[in-house]
C-alpha cells in the first residue's frame, strides 16, 4: 500500500538507459553512480531512495532536451503513485568544452612520430583542461589502461611503459607547440 522508493529509483535507472539507447539525444551518456535506499533493511519496503544522475553530452542543445525530458519523466513518475514524491537538486552543470583541433593534430603527429597507435576520442570528464580551454588552446593525452578502459576505480591501471609513451608524446607536443609561437 506504500510507495516503494526502491522501485521508483529502479524505474529512473531503466529510463535513463532507455534515453541513452534511443540515440534520440545524440551522444548522451548517463550514469547513476550512487544509489541508496532507506531504511536499507532486507524485508522493509524502502520509504526513501537517494540517487545521483550524471548526464553528459557534447551537444548542449541535446543535453538541455535530455534534461527536460528527464524532468518530465520524474514529474510523471511522481504523479503515477500515491505517496511518492520526487525531489531534485542540481549539484553541477558544465557546458560542453571542445578542445582545439590544431593541438589535437600536433598530439596525433607526435604519437605517429613515436610509432604509437592512437585514436581520437570524446572525453566527458571534467579535467583541468576543461577550465584551461577558456584561456588557451587545449587538448588532452590519455594513456592506455590495462582493464578495458576502466577509470576512476581502484582497478584503473596503466603500465609504466604506457605512461612513458604518454610522457614522450606530451614532451614532443609541448616542444612543437613552443616552436610554433
Amino acid at each position: 500500500m506504500r510507495a516503494d522508493a526502491g522501485l521508483a529509483a529502479a524505474q529512473i535507472v531503466v529510463h535513463l538507459r532507455a534515453m541513452v539507447d534511443s540515440c534520440s539525444y545524440g551522444d548522451l551518456r548517463a550514469t547513476v553512480g550512487h544509489l541508496t535506499v532507506h531504511p536499507d533493511l532486507t524485508n522493509i519496503v524502502p520509504a526513501r531512495a537517494e540517487l545521483t544522475v550524471d548526464l553528459r553530452n557534447p551537444d548542449d542543445a541535446q543535453m538541455a532536451r535530455a534534461e527536460g525530458d528527464l524532468a518530465a519523466f520524474l514529474h510523471d513518475l511522481e504523479g503515477s503513485r500515491s505517496g511518492l514524491s520526487v525531489t531534485t537538486r542540481r549539484m553541477a552543470k558544465t557546458s560542453y568544452v571542445p578542445f582545439d583541433n590544431e593541438v589535437q593534430k600536433v598530439i596525433a603527429q607526435a604519437a605517429d612520430d613515436h610509432g604509437l597507435p592512437h585514436i581520437s576520442l570524446l572525453s566527458g570528464a571534467g579535467h583541468d583542461a576543461q577550465e584551461l580551454a577558456a584561456l588557451c588552446p587545449t587538448a588532452m593525452i590519455f594513456v592506455r589502461g590495462e582493464y578495458d578502459g576502466i577509470s576512476h576505480n581502484p582497478r584503473e591501471y596503466s603500465t609504466p611503459e604506457a605512461c612513458t609513451h604518454g610522457v614522450d608524446v606530451l614532451a614532443t607536443t609541448l616542444l612543437r607547440l613552443a616552436n610554433q609561437g
